[in-house]
């Protein structure tokens, strides 16, 4: 283990999780499932649904609230990160400790959407964001149509970006009734395991 591992290590041993896995499925996921079982579900875009979920986590969540606020924790939002020397990319949330961040790339699903992939999976895969991580992650807000053909058709097109088979594809994940997460091949960098998760904000304001 090289001395920025055991640092990271260290500082997640000091939140009393055991790695990043840990953290990462113990703390920022079930904070989001936590969150979202609270918040607003009318239809919105998604920065504002997203923006619900910071409002949250802020002021709120009895996972994150504490810990954002004594500076342990950053939750981060459009935050302009460098996808290369001549490029900037705009990440839509992030959780991070001192030497380690967690990407989340939001989508706003209306149907089963290409998009989702091209400005999404493509990110993590191409190195654009989280080229240093093994773990990153994805919410599509679903806002209209059924939830579970729109689960299922997507979950079948990550299948197509890259994948390889793993032993974290196959581990339950508590708290969200859409979910499936995969393992991509990146080039010249570690391999990158996503997580997918699917919450539907379909409420129609009287």
């Amino acid at each position: 283990m090289n001395k920025k591992d055991e640092f990271i290590a260290l500082n997640i041993g000091c939140l009393e999780y055991k790695s990043k896995q840990d953290l990462i499925e113990n703390l920022y996921l079930k904070a989001i499932s936590d969150t979202y079982n609270r918040i607003d579900k009318h239809i919105g875009i998604e920065n504002d649904i997203r923006d619900r979920f910071i409002s949250d986590f802020y002021h709120v969540s009895p996972f994150l609230k504490e810990l954002i606020q004594t500076n342990i924790l950053y939750v981060n939002w459009e935050r302009w990160v460098f996808k290369n020397e001549k490029d900037l990319g705009r990440t839509d949330l992030s959780f991070a400790i001192s030497g380690f961040e967690f990407i989340i790339e939001c989508k706003r699903l209306k149907n089963v959407s290409q998009k989702y992939i091209d400005e999404g999976l493509t990110r993590f895969i191409n190195g654009d964001y989280s080229s240093e991580e093994s773990y990153a992650g994805m919410i599509g807000f679903i806002t209209e149509g059924d939830p579970g053909y729109t689960y299922e058709q997507m979950k079948e097109k990550c299948k197509t970006e890259s994948y390889i088979n793993s032993s974290f594809i196959t581990e339950p994940l508590i708290g969200f009734k859409y979910y499936f997460k995969t393992t991509h091949e990146r080039k010249k960098m570690p391999i990158v395991n996503i997580y997918h998760l699917f919450l539907e904000f379909n409420k129609i304001k009287n």
